[in-house]
């Protein structure tokens, strides 16, 4: 008996530790990048994009444009976006933040990774980068 409650203890806490350690990282997605791909689902690809990059130094520039000519090339080879997942974030400073994701097509994954900065009123993304080579967007483990 006693080994059974031991083991209900042990099971309880490992339990609690993996919510923690979830809502954290959850915690860890600035609110604009998941706006973007709820407008990505609901508006399509070109919506998302203007959510992610309003505010941004980004705006309007031609590495902007680059990213978003490879979101396309992805969706046209891959077929429809499908949702995303997170893979990691790193809190590099209190204002500044790494977000890396995978974004899930039907015939495969697409890596991002987007560099988040803590201006007035909120977060914004000041680097992006998107590739179906996950070498060239994860970082090292």
């Amino acid at each position: 008996m006693r080994r059974f409650v031991t083991l209900l203890c042990a099971c309880f806490l490992l339990l609690s530790v993996a919510t923690a350690l979830g809502q954290s990282a959850e915690a860890g997605i600035p609110k604009i990048l998941v706006t973007g791909f709820d407008s990505y689902k609901s508006a399509g690809l070109d919506e998302a994009v203007r959510v992610w990059l309003r505010g941004s130094p980004l705006e309007g520039t031609q590495e902007a444009a680059a990213q978003e000519t490879v979101l396309h090339a992805t969706q046209a080879a891959y077929g429809p976006y499908r949702g995303f997942d997170l893979a990691s974030v790193r809190q590099v400073s209190p204002s500044t933040r790494i977000v890396y994701l995978t974004i899930d097509y039907e015939k495969g994954p697409l890596f991002a990774k987007f560099v988040m900065f803590h201006a007035e009123p909120g977060w914004i993304v000041t680097s992006l980068l998107f590739n179906t080579n996950d070498t060239a967007v994860l970082p090292l483990q």
